[in-house]
C-alpha cells in the first residue's frame, strides 16, 4: 500500500518505511518516512498488517510457519 508523507510529499510503499521509534506509546505501529524521517500514522487497515509483520519477526513464529503449526 502506498503512503504519502504529509510533510515532504514523498510517496512510498509501507515496506520501504522505517520502523517507528517515537517512544510515544504507539507500540511501533507507525512508520517513518524514508525521505525526511517524520513519523506517520498508519491507516487502520495497515496497523493490523504492521502488527502481524512485527509479531512474525520472532523465532517461534518463524518455526511455527516452517513446521505448519499454529499455537494460540
Amino acid at each position: 500500500m502506498l503512503l504519502k508523507c504529509d510533510i515532504c510529499g514523498c510517496e512510498f510503499d509501507h515496506t520501504e518505511a522505517g520502523d517507528c521509534d517515537c517512544g510515544m506509546g504507539c507500540g511501533g505501529q507507525n512508520v517513518k518516512c524514508p525521505k525526511c524521517g517524520i513519523h506517520l500514522l498508519l491507516p487502520p487497515e495497515m496497523k493490523e498488517i504492521k502488527a502481524k509483520e512485527n509479531n512474525s519477526k520472532n523465532m517461534l513464529d518463524k518455526m511455527e510457519e516452517e513446521l505448519g503449526l499454529k499455537f494460540d
